[in-house]
């Protein structure tokens, strides 16, 4: 089925909701309110007419089966997500982040649509975590077992697919003996990396926050400090950061019972610079 609707060009969720009604019921006949009500889960034969029409919002809930009775994949049904959070946000603080979100996320829609790989790799963490398993040494290709080694743990069915994944970007290549193994021979353009790394960063963010309640003493550790700093100073901490990061790539383990790693360093600006003077006040997280 063909539809041309395309929800990166929409910045209203209720006019897209009426565009993709139009598409969807020109490519199927049998779709309608009705069936839409259905295969998404809602009881409202008219739930869909009542949002298109400014007479219900949508709950979190609501959103999924949304995405899923509009035939979203799952990228499109994440811009769908925060499109609604920003089209029905009441605070301004967060409604700005919900608006750059959207923003970032129709530019990362350019890498998508050049290297859809590459886009799926930085979608979800643990692809990189399981390249850097294979980076230590050779894995037996048993999606179980790649599985259970993972914090938190994936299905059988996604680590399947991320060694699909891997394979098809050529970081990783089968070998007739059932293991996996590295293969360092990307020809991926160093623009399109950097854009879809902000999600990647994003993901790892969010796994720190559970690791905060998920993990013990033993396998993290967090510090933070909140400063005030002139913009050469800015400039001269973040070249330290990049050494650091720099520093530790260099000594990252090939032995494979070593346990594989997450290190974030985030840096970033908590007030503006006043008209007096140029200090910002920022905080380091490492």
């Amino acid at each position: 089925m063909n539809i041309v609707s395309n929800i990166y060009n929409f910045s209203d969720y209720r006019e897209f909701l009426k565009d993709r009604y139009r598409q969807l019921k020109e490519s199927d006949p049998i779709f309608s309110f009705r069936h839409f009500s259905k295969q998404a889960g809602f009881g409202s034969p008219n739930y869909l007419k009542l949002v298109m029409d400014g007479k219900r919002n949508l709950s979190f809930e609501a959103i999924a089966k949304f995405a899923r009775g509009l035939r979203l994949d799952s990228h499109e049904g994440e811009f769908f997500r925060y499109m609604v959070e920003a089209n029905q946000c009441d605070v301004p603080a967060k409604k700005q982040v919900f608006e750059a979100k959207l923003m970032y996320l129709r530019e990362l829609f350019k890498v998508k649509a050049m290297i859809p790989e590459l886009y799926d790799y930085y979608h979800d963490w643990y692809h990189s975590a399981i390249r850097e398993m294979v980076n230590k040494g050779k894995v037996k290709n048993d999606p179980m077992t790649i599985a259970t080694m993972l914090v938190p743990g994936i299905s059988p069915e996604q680590a399947k697919d991320s060694v699909a994944l891997l394979t098809k970007l050529k970081f990783v290549t089968l070998t007739g003996d059932g293991m996996i193994e590295a293969c360092e021979s990307s020809d991926i353009d160093t623009t399109s990396i950097e854009l879809a790394q902000k999600i990647h960063y994003e993901q790892m963010a969010e796994l720190a926050a559970q690791s905060l309640y998920t993990q013990g003493p033993e396998t993290q550790d967090y510090g933070a400090i909140t400063l005030s700093l002139p913009p050469e100073k800015v400039s001269e901490l973040k070249e330290k950061l990049h050494q650091i990061i720099a520093q530790v790539a260099g000594n990252h383990s090939h032995n494979p019972n070593d346990a594989v790693y997450q290190l974030n360093i985030q840096l970033f600006a908590l007030t503006k610079p006043t008209k007096t003077g140029e200090e910002t006040i920022a905080t380091v997280q490492g």
